[in-house]
């Protein structure tokens, strides 16, 4: 069986998996990004992990690489990510490929965590599948026909830049009202603590730093403000999915990412948007799903993705 590498490049850590041909994990492990210190000083230290991880330094066939932010896979690059500073114009592709001795492919994390839900997780046997990631930053991922849709840029999927509500709050990426900036995690504590003070109350409950899943964990227990919140934060996703039904159709959009965690607290109210949208026949096609394979999902699909690159499929 053919064993493939997939490499999670995150701006704290870089999550590893020995991948064999069907999807099955061999081995796992995690180390530090280190970002300050370079894109080749982490390709070596994938090296010396892969090193210490068996007898399967020689066994490996290909490698996978994922990251956020923009990622020319024909080419190799990565353009930019919001978690990798000074990681500009970066020829991802060939640092990797020296290091480790073998093909290698780059993907966006949000592409690779799809195509991995999609072949092993929440979208197996799908032919249209849409998964989306939800944390600080919301990544999305598209497969078409079976196959992992970019666009012509390579650049498609970007759903958490789509702007749903044109004078929303400022996004990082600068534009105004994008999902990101209406139902990242940052912006969840911030709506929870504007509602909190809007009714001029406290929560030591929440801590001194509240977080989305302490959030959770008080609203589970009652605490109304915090599933209010959570409510909100769930409409406006819905709002995102009912566009994405319209435009794409696919079988199930599957939800996945940490902020995902506080589960049908997000999950109900988005579903019960998209059910009140006017088009009920497209709308009823479609399930709303949690994702299933956890922080695993992007190196298994990077993995897959490489595997079919090293079998001449795109």
């Amino acid at each position: 069986m053919t064993l493939v590498l997939g490499v999670d490049i995150g701006g704290t850590d870089i999550k590893l998996g020995l991948v064999e041909g069907e999807g099955d994990i061999r081995g796992s492990g995690k180390i530090p990004t280190r970002p300050e210190e370079g894109p080749e000083a982490a390709a070596a230290r994938v090296r010396l992990w892969l090193g210490e991880s068996g007898d399967v330094q020689g066994k490996i066939a290909a490698a996978g690489v994922d990251c956020a932010g923009l990622v020319d896979g024909e080419r190799g690059f990565l353009h930019v990510s919001p978690n990798l500073r000074g990681w500009e114009n970066v020829p991802l592709r060939d640092i990797f490929e020296r290091a480790l001795g073998v093909p290698a492919i780059v993907e966006n994390d949000a592409n690779a965590a799809a195509y991995g839900e999609w072949a092993k997780g929440a979208g197996r046997g799908l032919k249209n599948f849409v998964c989306l990631t939800l944390g600080t930053g919301v990544g999305g991922g598209i497969v078409v026909n079976g196959a992992l849709y970019r666009g012509s840029s390579g650049f498609a999927g970007e759903i958490g830049h789509a702007v749903i509500c044109a004078d929303g709050p400022l996004c990082a990426c600068g534009n105004r009202g994008c999902l990101e900036a209406l139902i990242g995690a940052n912006a969840i504590v911030e709506r929870a603590a504007g509602m909190l003070a809007r009714a001029g109350e406290s929560r030591s409950a929440w801590g001194a730093s509240p977080t989305v899943e302490a959030l959770s964990r008080a609203a589970a227990s009652g605490d109304a403000i915090a599933a209010a919140a959570f409510r909100e934060t769930g409409r406006w996703l819905g709002i995102a999915l009912a566009n994405v039904v319209h435009i794409l159709a696919p079988e199930a959009i599957a939800i996945g990412g940490g902020v995902a965690g506080a589960g049908d607290l997000i999950l109900e109210p988005a579903r019960a948007t998209v059910r009140d949208c006017r088009m009920d026949e497209a709308m009823a096609s479609v399930r709303i799903v949690p994702a299933e394979l956890g922080n695993r999902a992007s190196f298994i699909g990077v993995s897959l993705l490489a595997l079919g690159r090293l079998n001449g499929r795109r």
